[in-house]
């Protein structure tokens, strides 16, 4: 949970000095209760550093600058979370049944499922309503991020084995001018964008 909280740091001072208005567009941190009543509701036990992420901060609200301090995706507020989870699990619970949904669910975490599955918490979203999402099935790989994208489901090249190594390969790319996962960070008029040259 340390090592979140010191990439997370990184990367929003690194905004706050070179890309302030995306500094601007994040939220504080979610109050404790909050985080509870979201985690609740998608009737899944979060792992600890899923609780610590949204205790760093609340995302970013919709129709306020689009702070892209992951490549390609804004942060979701608790609220945002609740809603897509709710969501996403109804419009793809017939194809989760019928690829197996119950032996899926209890598959081990980062085995890719085709569909999406209760298990899956999103955290953050593009204007194409892709998603990066944990996976919170059991297993050695539990709090595995991956990203969750139209027909590709599941499949994308967007994963990393924890929000931790995820934040940490963004502040390294921010850091050191370079890639991350193929997008290169740019700013633009006080804004953090990446592009996929």
């Amino acid at each position: 949970m340390h090592q979140l909280a010191d990439e997370w740091a990184r990367i929003l001072s690194w905004c706050q000095k070179r890309a302030p208005v995306t500094a601007a567009g994040v939220n504080p941190p979610a109050k404790a209760e909050k985080v509870a009543r979201a985690e609740s509701a998608t009737r899944r036990q979060w792992p600890s550093d899923l609780r610590a992420w949204f205790a760093l901060h609340n995302g970013s609200d919709q129709g306020r600058a689009f702070p892209q301090v992951i490549p390609g995706y804004r942060p979701m507020t608790l609220a945002e979370l609740e809603h897509e989870w709710t969501s996403l699990c109804r419009i793809w619970a017939p194809t989760t049944a019928a690829v197996g949904g119950d032996d899926l669910l209890a598959a081990a975490a980062g085995t890719t499922a085709f569909t999406f599955l209760e298990s899956f918490i999103p955290i953050a979203a593009n204007d194409s309503s892709d998603y990066l999402v944990i996976d919170t099935r059991s297993g050695d790989e539990m709090g595995c991020v991956v990203e969750f994208a139209g027909e590709d489901t599941d499949q994308g090249l967007m994963r990393w084995p924890s929000l931790a190594a995820m934040m940490k390969d963004v502040a390294d790319a921010l850091d050191s001018d370079s890639s991350c996962r193929g997008w290169v960070p740019i700013v633009e008029n006080g804004y953090l964008d990446w592009d996929f040259p």
